[in-house]
């Protein structure tokens, strides 16, 4: 009989063993381009809830296992990822971040079984479909519409109105959403009018905006756009007030506009960052260099959220983990959470902010 080396031995010892389970999820996000601080927001919150679940033990015995895909936001690559995590045999997707990225995503992720929770995409279109695999742990544009035009009522009813939006689902229904309101309260905007991506030239609409004497702005749009459109604003030297959504919660906008950005105001929901539950977490994210914003806390609830439902049903099956989604409610660092029959989340809404010297403070 010939001997075998420990070393050998080990080696072969290790070769012949299966490999350790693991459950594949994902994060999928702009990781690139013009909104990848937002992406990096996802892919941070998904992977401290991952490394957290794997510290505690793994989901149902076994490690999970994140993989982290960049969509730029657009809705062929958003769909193509798609494919590609359904082919790699992925139960369970964080996001997407933009709302037609989610839509076009969401088909091919129910017909191969996948759960799908985003922390970011406030088109109603998303859960009004009704497809049984979707979920949101953020609020819908027609919510945020509401708040901001009821804020724009009660505060700046007497200012000529102008909205301004881009051609992408985000931007269109968040516009549409506030218009809406706007007008149901009875306030009519002297214009609304759509912008391009990536444009910055606005002397057309700050013309206008000088002729119709706007003294606010729904700025229904992106960080790029919006501190272009500020800066050329400056020189036209135009008083008014801005109105942003989620879109504008971000560092990287504040880091474009400077000093620009102060006193515009934003909808977002509640900032799990103040929470004192959540002390710990935000401690771990700034020991790492890293301070959580925005999309963070509801990225890291999607899979706080889905794990506990699988824990629940004891599968990873999509209508098992979906049914026990919509039949509980879970604790995260959003507070108690629930979803309606249609995967809207029951909490938060929205509330008010403004930018400030740098900072984004909650509006008295």
């Amino acid at each position: 009989m010939r001997w075998i080396r420990p070393s050998a031995w080990l080696l072969a010892l290790w070769m012949a063993m299966p490999a350790a389970a693991q459950i594949k999820i994902a994060v999928v996000g702009p990781m690139s381009g013009e909104h990848a601080s937002m992406g990096e927001q996802l892919r941070r919150g998904a992977q401290a809830a991952v490394d957290e679940i794997n510290t505690q033990g793994g989901l149902l015995g076994q490690r999970l296992e994140l993989l982290v895909r960049d969509d730029v936001c657009d809705e062929k690559k958003a769909a193509t990822i798609a494919k590609e995590l359904s082919e790699a045999g992925v139960v369970f997707v964080d996001g997407h971040l933009c709302s037609g990225a989610s839509i076009a995503a969401s088909t091919i992720y129910h017909q191969h079984g996948i759960i799908q929770i985003t922390p970011a995409s406030t088109n109603p279109e998303f859960t009004n479909r009704k497809l049984p695999n979707v979920f949101r742990t953020c609020g819908r544009d027609d919510m945020q519409g509401f708040v901001a035009a009821d804020y724009i009522v009660r505060n700046h009813k007497n200012k000529p109105v102008a909205i301004l939006h881009d051609s992408t689902v985000y931007s269109a229904g968040f516009a549409r959403m506030t218009q809406h309101h706007l007008n149901k309260a009875g306030l009519q905007q002297r214009f609304v009018a759509k912008i391009e991506k990536g444009q910055t030239d606005f002397s057309a609409i700050l013309n206008r905006m000088q002729t119709e004497k706007i003294r606010f702005v729904v700025f229904a749009s992106y960080g790029n756009e919006a501190a272009a459109f500020l800066r050329q604003a400056r020189e036209y030297k135009l008083k008014f007030r801005m109105l942003g959504g989620d879109a504008l919660m971000n560092k990287a906008f504040i880091e474009q506009a400077g000093r620009l950005a102060d006193g515009v105001l934003i909808t977002f929901p509640p900032d799990p960052s103040h929470d004192r539950r959540n002390q710990a977490l935000t401690k771990r994210y700034l020991a790492q260099g890293y301070r959580p914003e925005a999309f963070t806390f509801y990225s890291y609830a999607t899979v706080q959220i889905w794990s506990q439902a699988v824990k629940a049903s004891q599968s990873t099956a999509m209508p098992a983990v979906a049914k026990t989604l919509k039949s509980r409610e879970f604790d995260s660092v959003l507070g108690k959470v629930s979803f309606n029959q249609h995967g809207d989340i029951s909490e938060p809404g929205f509330v008010m902010y403004a930018f400030n010297r740098g900072e984004i403070d909650y509006l008295d």
